[in-house]
Order: structure tokens, then sequence, then C-alpha cells
């Protein structure tokens, strides 16, 4: 199993080889939709930290906390641990390609867009906020199918 915040490395390499901005909203809201794509198609959780239920969407805190200096604007580095270093997840084909569809199929949207994808019904976001819990449950976010084709 691997962390959020390792595996947003991944995605800011390609934003950053690609020259393609991302701000913290939408690294969040591409965690979900990889993490909820690993899960439908594993049926294995693809790391510990659980989504939190906040008013734009699905938010992994640790990821939330190491990116939260950039506000709304682009993330303009890797996440380090304390030695100053940064990791990035060995990609199985498998997780190469959930991270490749979900980048490809975003990295033109910006994040509003992507947290109202979130907030529609039938999501893991909206069943959580509806019945008033901290986390999503990782059974409604296997039965989440928004944001499949934008």
């Amino acid at each position: 199993m691997v962390t959020a915040t390792i595996l947003a490395n991944n995605i800011l390499r390609r934003s950053f080889d690609q020259k393609s901005p991302i701000t913290p909203m939408k690294l969040q809201k591409l965690l979900y939709f990889i993490y909820r794509d690993y899960l439908q198609q594993t049926g294995k959780p693809l790391f510990a930290e659980r989504f939190e239920v906040w008013k734009y969407g699905p938010v992994i805190s640790s990821v939330y906390h190491e990116f939260k200096q950039y506000r709304s604007g682009p993330v303009k580095d890797y996440s380090k641990d304390s030695a100053g270093e940064s990791y990035l997840v060995k990609e199985t084909d498998l997780l190469r390609q959930i991270i490749d569809d979900n980048w490809n199929k975003f990295k033109n949207v910006n994040g509003i867009y992507m947290s109202e994808i979130t907030h529609r019904p039938k999501t893991a976001w909206r069943a959580a906020w509806d019945k008033r819990q901290y986390f999503l449950d990782d059974e409604d976010i296997k039965n989440d199918n928004e944001g499949k084709s934008v």
C-alpha cells in the first residue's frame, strides 16, 4: 500500500512534465477518482488514509496540509519528507493506467468542476454528507460512477 501524499507526487510529475498546472483542490479530486477506480477494479484500497467529507468534496487531510500553502494557485513542488526528499510510487501497469486515464480525462478541467462531480446524487461524498459522516465509506466509493466520462 502507498501513501496519499506520495501518490500525489505521481500526479504532480505528470502536471510538471506536461506544464499543466494543478491546484490543491484538483489534486484532491484526482486522488479521489484514482482511489475510486483502483478500489472498483481490485476490490482493495489504494492507501490506508480515508477520505474526509469536506464542503468541496472528498479530502485526504495529510495531502491538504502538505499543499495548503498554494491555496487556489498551482502546486509548484513535490511533497517532501522531513529530510527534504521526495518520492514517487512505483506504478504497476494497472496503477499507471488508472492514473493516466484520470489525468488525461481531467487535466484540462478545473477543481471546481471536479468538486461538482463529487457532489452529484448517488456519489460516495453525497451519501456521507447526507448521513453526516466524517469519512466516506469504501462501499459507497465502490458504487460511485460519477465522472467516468467527462
